[in-house]
């Protein structure tokens, strides 16, 4: 008897194969090249106008194709000898492992300059599954309650908690109330629970505790229906500062 020949792919499985490769070539080209335009041409593609381009949607991207690109080479690499195969395999996995690794660094503290100014900067556009308007910035859960008109002075209710250690909390006094027009409206008074506190103050906040904290901004020039944001700068522990907007927000 005659030894059995090697199994050969047969045409189709090879038009499969070359237009695996090519498809993943060229995603791996654009995504090139999309690195390099935020990367050197672009330095913040914000500029186009564009909400969805931001950092976490790129480290997505890259995510998705690294996923992509990991599937094409398990495709490439499957009729390999058993032993190459082996090797191959454990050279992915651990490539694999590590790009996921520096990704999601990227994520936690991202390196390029666009990245750096957005993280600084976040935006709540809308109420979450529960129905809430609420994100974490630096360990401090904060949702907004409502705002409504008292007279002409636009008044807005939190509720702040503290995820981590006790500490001491304070929004900064560049923090802005903005009017139907874009007029920027600066904080009047602070009130912890019931209790007036000046602004720029710090206050106590414990943890795993919700606490009250309401906003009273300057008078306006005209009853406020809708503002187009709010932006809360807040002093973190590292002694920076970073901004909370919330978005399109309706008055009582």
């Amino acid at each position: 008897m005659t030894q059995a020949q090697a199994p050969q792919l047969s045409p189709r499985s090879n038009q499969i194969t070359s237009l695996a490769a090519k498809i993943m070539t060229g995603l791996g080209v654009v995504l090139g090249g999309m690195w390099a335009i935020i990367t050197y041409l672009v330095p913040d593609p914000s500029v186009f106008g564009f909400g969805f381009i931001n950092w976490r949607n790129i480290v997505l991207l890259v995510s998705v194709f690294t996923v992509l690109g990991a599937l094409s080479i398990c495709w490439q690499i499957r009729n390999l000898p058993k032993m190459l195969h082996g090797t191959a395999l454990t050279l992915l996995i651990g490539g694999l492992s590590f790009a996921f690794f520096i990704l999601g660094t990227e994520y936690a503290k991202p390196t390029f300059e666009f990245a750096k100014v957005q993280s600084m900067v976040v935006e709540n556009d809308g109420n979450n599954l529960l129905g809430k308007r609420m994100e974490v910035v630096d360990s401090v859960r904060i949702e907004l309650v409502g705002c409504e008109n008292i007279g002409r002075f636009p008044n807005c209710t939190f509720t702040l908690t503290n995820l981590d250690m006790d500490r001491d909390f304070r929004f900064e006094s560049a923090s802005r109330f903005f009017d139907e027009s874009g007029a920027p409206v600066s904080i009047k008074e602070l009130r912890v629970g019931q209790q007036p506190m000046t602004y720029w103050n710090n206050f106590q906040l414990l943890r795993n505790v919700p606490t009250t904290v309401s906003l009273v901004f300057q008078e306006t020039d005209r009853k406020v229906e809708r503002s187009p944001s709010i932006k809360l700068l807040i002093s973190t522990r590292d002694n920076s500062t970073q901004a909370l907007k919330f978005n399109d927000v309706t008055l009582k």
